[in-house]
């Protein structure tokens, strides 16, 4: 199990990062899904794993989410905001690259510096950790493109279901 959820982690990293560094016109549609899933899937793999769970082993997992959460964060607040076409269009550089790079050296970090039952629920927890911290980047994104008010390429929804082309209400 401790494999697969490293090899899904990683696969979703390559996907997101490729997706990040490459740049593309603002879009809602995706922003929900992949946390969401990742979310689902690192909570039925810590539920069905055969793990200890000690007080020692809940605190590393939620010390390891609100780090998440809070690297999430900062690379949400890192993506560069630029206009391309007239629309708003979003894009990392290097300290978003850098913020990536402290995200997944925490994250092995954690693993690493664990031990026992708290190094088994960290090892089960990589999907959900993942999925959080994605939400977190997602939600400061979202915030930052609200707060914007530059338009978005047309056919592009937001989150109400409305289709982009004028300027987002704040």
């Amino acid at each position: 199990m401790e494999i697969l959820s490293y090899a899904l982690a990683g696969l979703v990293l390559v996907w997101v990062l490729s997706r990040q560094f490459s740049g593309r016109f603002v879009s809602f549609r995706r922003a929900v899904v992949l946390p969401v899933v990742l979310v689902l899937v690192g909570l039925d793999q810590a539920y069905n794993a055969d793990i200890r769970w000690t007080g020692a082993a809940v605190g590393v997992v939620v010390l390891d989410l609100l780090l998440m959460v809070g690297l999430g964060a900062a690379r949400g607040a890192a993506v560069r905001l630029t206009e391309r076409d007239g629309y708003l269009y979003q894009r990392g550089g290097w300290p978003l690259l850098v913020l990536w790079v402290v995200s997944i050296g925490a994250r092995v970090g954690v693993a690493v510096l664990t031990t026992g039952d708290a190094r088994a629920a960290a090892a089960t927890t990589v999907a959900l950790s993942v999925g959080v911290s994605l939400a977190a980047q997602y939600a400061v994104l979202s915030y930052r493109v609200r707060a914007d008010g530059r338009p978005l390429r047309p056919g592009a929804r937001d989150r109400r279901g409305a289709v982009a082309g004028s300027r987002l209400d704040p």
